[in-house]
């Protein structure tokens, strides 16, 4: 490549790197008794795993659990079994 062409291109691929953010600066942050919508396929609490079904399960956030990553204790609006409570990563939480 020619120089004049090579520190063209470098500045845009600068760019391009320094824009990136990590998944965990996507995430939302919620609220305290904010209405959520929880992707609980997969998840095991307690003796409950829930099936791949449980995509869309409502409820509301009660606090902050961590900071990095960000997980929310949800409450749920239906017990599953008995579990009305559940600590879920921000990534399967969607504003309702």
């Amino acid at each position: 490549m020619l120089p004049g062409k090579m520190s063209h291109y470098l500045p845009q691929a600068r760019r391009t790197v320094a824009n990136r953010t990590t998944r965990h600066e996507n995430c939302a942050v919620f609220q305290a008794g904010q209405q959520v919508r929880v992707n609980l396929a997969g998840l095991r609490v307690k003796n409950v795993t829930f099936q791949a079904a449980v995509t869309d399960a409502v409820g509301h956030i009660v606090r902050r659990v961590s900071e990095a990553p960000p997980v929310y204790l949800v409450r749920l609006l239906f017990s599953f079994r008995g579990v009305d409570e559940v600590e879920v990563p921000a990534e399967r939480i969607k504003a309702s």
